[in-house]
């Protein structure tokens, strides 16, 4: 039976690695077609800001919004920044007109939200009760779009690596089957392992040779 050493081990991992790596980088080139992969996750946010269109429009222009929101996902800006924009424009839309469906989105009264959407327009001070109302307003916005986004990445993480071991399957199968290195269901294991291993593998990798240098300097006995 062929022994293998850490080092072998290491390069296993390392073309593993690789293999991942190559397979998220095939993944990645799919958003030139419309978004592609990227695209994963903006069915939850749609779903989740539809209550708050009206609002929305009237911030930035009908559906305008939408390709605010989408653009920042498709292109990956961080998740806390694309939020931030979010209920900026959700506040940047509120006035008189369109108080009461915000309320109704976020659950508060919506004659308090409307008198305070007032105050703000005609720039008189704000009653305590008008800033109780958009205090909890901003607090149900914030945690309302918090799950949405946490849901949306959630889903987009699921697919991508699921779409991702499927192309390293691809790939595996096709590099043996051009330069038959393995048996059929070797090169399909390497496929599934690939995903998986990636997050963990340079770690591993580093450790392993860095053993392997010990025991060849008599470090280790």
């Amino acid at each position: 039976m062929t022994e293998i050493s850490s080092e072998d081990i290491g390069e296993i991992l390392a073309a593993l690695s690789a293999l991942a790596f190559a397979a998220f980088g095939l993944l990645d080139a799919t958003k030139v077609f419309r978004g592609g992969i990227a695209r994963v996750g903006l069915g939850v946010l749609r779903s989740a800001l539809t209550p708050f269109a009206p609002v929305l429009d009237a911030a930035a222009g009908k559906d305008r919004w939408w390709q605010i929101v989408s653009a920042n996902w498709i292109n990956g800006v961080a998740k806390v920044t694309q939020k931030a924009a979010t209920v900026a424009l959700v506040k940047l839309g509120l006035h008189p007109g369109t108080a009461a469906s915000l309320a109704a989105a976020t659950h508060v009264d919506a004659k308090v939200l409307q008198s305070a959407a007032e105050s703000l327009a005609q720039g008189v001070e704000l009653s305590e009760q008008q800033m109780n109302v958009l205090g909890r307003m901003n607090a149900v916005l914030e945690t309302l779009l918090d799950a949405a986004y946490e849901e949306a990445e959630q889903r987009f993480r699921s697919w991508s690596r699921l779409a991702a071991g499927v192309i390293a399957i691809g790939v595996s199968a096709l590099i043996n089957a051009l330069m038959n290195l393995a048996p059929w269901p070797i090169a399909l294991l390497v496929g599934v392992l690939a995903v998986p291993v990636a997050p963990v593998a340079k770690d591993l990798t580093s450790a392993l040779s860095a053993a392997a240098r010990a025991i060849k300097a008599g470090k280790i006995v």
